[in-house]
């Protein structure tokens, strides 16, 4: 680990996660992390021999740049096919649900077709409930995506607006729609039908791994921020060490941003605490049975299950388990408020993966850990678009450049996150240019 030093820095990064990274990467700062490894959500972790990202994690990008650049640094990609699926009433439909529905009785899907070929005479939509219903119709809504919705985000879909649905749910045509209700074809629409996964030992963490490896000069880690003075431009770490800085690039959450920052006004940390976020706890399993299934993952929209998902890493990449072994990652929301028991909700989790006959009665489980991920995927309403405004501009008039998901409060997936992370450096570069003309 790395001992900063007390000179005063031009540009300081906090955060080390892949913006943070990225961003150093970019930019040549140095980049303060408060655990005691890099990566953030996008590490992995190893458990037992079996290795487990923090949540399922896939690279689903047309950026060729992007991945030319990952590649050049050391990571070594394969191409998958996604194999995804859906649980509900009791069986397996192939992802996404509207173009693979011919597992579903025939009563609820001729509802789900019939008010799909309807949709047009919905309203235009003000939230992103309404959103459903005129993309996909009230009969797919209301059988799979309501429903999932809630048990993800944790807040009913009507208190969200829909802006940043774009890539993040797939579209489909009517002859998809209506050929995937008589057909059982598979079909794969969205981002994700192809996608990229690293070869090794390293799991998803491998491109965060590449990022630090191109950074470990100027990367800190065990530096977790305790207090940040805007006035002074300092920086106070709870291990005794301060640093000085004339721009933050921050990416870390903007709620942990505002416990730690002295001088923000009142009109700033208000808007801040309107701010919100799922909370994800991850139980991950390590099974004595060799292949468990070919799924990569399955979709669980019913209330009565645990978990709104569930991958399998085994079928990521065979570095992922021992041989002769599978392995489960199982993703359950909860609330801030409400935290979950770790050791009763796995429990729960091993009661619910065999009740959907993932698992067998007499599968033996070698391997179990959990992940609590505080800040999941940040929720985009009212609130959101009110409140980012007022926050950015006190940021910029201050000197502090927000980057990536948590600092600038947005939906990104890893690759938009990279992007994120040179894209604020490109920004503090610019910013710190104006401070000394």
């Amino acid at each position: 680990m790395n001992e900063c030093s007390d000179k005063i820095n031009n540009i300081v990064i906090l955060g080390g996660g892949l913006a943070g990274l990225s961003a150093s990467y970019h930019c040549g700062a140095p980049v303060y992390e408060a655990a005691d490894h890099y990566g953030g959500i996008a590490a992995s972790d190893r458990v037992d021999g079996f290795l487990f990202d923090r949540g399922i994690h896939v690279l689903q990008t047309q950026n060729h740049k992007l991945v030319d650049l990952l590649t050049e640094l050391g990571v070594d990609f394969a191409i998958r096919e996604r194999h995804a699926h859906i649980f509900a009433h009791n069986r397996y439909t192939a992802f996404p649900f509207q173009i693979n529905s011919t597992g579903l009785p025939l009563a609820k899907r001729f509802h789900c077709v019939w008010h799909y070929l309807q949709r047009d005479k919905n309203p235009p939509p003000t939230n992103y409930h309404e959103w459903m219903y005129k993309t996909i119709g009230k009969g797919f809504a209301d059988t799979f995506l309501i429903p999932y919705s809630i048990k993800f985000w944790g807040v009913h879909p009507r208190e969200m607006t829909y802006e940043w649905t774009g890539n993040k749910v797939p579209k489909s045509s009517t002859r998809q729609v209506l050929r995937g209700a008589v057909f059982s074809r598979n079909t794969k629409v969205g981002s994700n039908a192809i996608f990229r996964y690293p070869n090794g030992q390293h799991g998803y963490g491998a491109l965060a791994k590449v990022l630090s490896d191109q950074v470990r000069d100027r990367l800190y880690l065990d530096y977790r921020a305790s207090q940040i003075d805007v006035a002074e431009q300092k920086i106070i770490f709870e291990n005794g060490k301060e640093v000085s800085y004339r721009v933050l690039l921050n990416t870390i959450p903007l709620p942990e941003l505002a416990r730690i920052t002295r001088g923000m006004p009142a009109e700033i940390t208000g808007a801040i605490s309107k701010l919100r976020t799922n909370s994800i706890l991850v139980v991950n399993l390590g099974i004595n049975r060799p292949n468990l299934t070919d799924k990569h993952w399955i979709h669980f929209p019913e209330h009565d299950i645990s978990f709104f998902r569930i991958s399998f890493p085994h079928n990521f990449s065979p570095d992922m388990a021992p041989p002769g072994t599978s392995s489960v990652s199982a993703e359950v929301s909860y609330s801030l408020d409400n935290p979950p028991d770790r050791e009763a909700i796995t429990e729960r989790v091993i009661a619910d993966l065999k009740r959907t006959r993932v698992l067998k009665a007499d599968d033996k489980i070698i391997a179990r850990s959990t992940y609590d991920i505080r800040y999941g995927y940040c929720i985009y309403d009212e609130h959101r678009r009110a409140s980012l405004p007022l926050i950015k501009d006190w940021l910029k008039s201050v000197n502090i450049v927000p980057g990536g998901r948590y600092g600038l409060w947005t939906y990104f997936w890893s690759d938009e996150a990279i992007m994120s992370g040179k894209k604020a450096a490109n920004q503090a570069q610019k910013h710190l240019a104006k401070l000394q003309t």
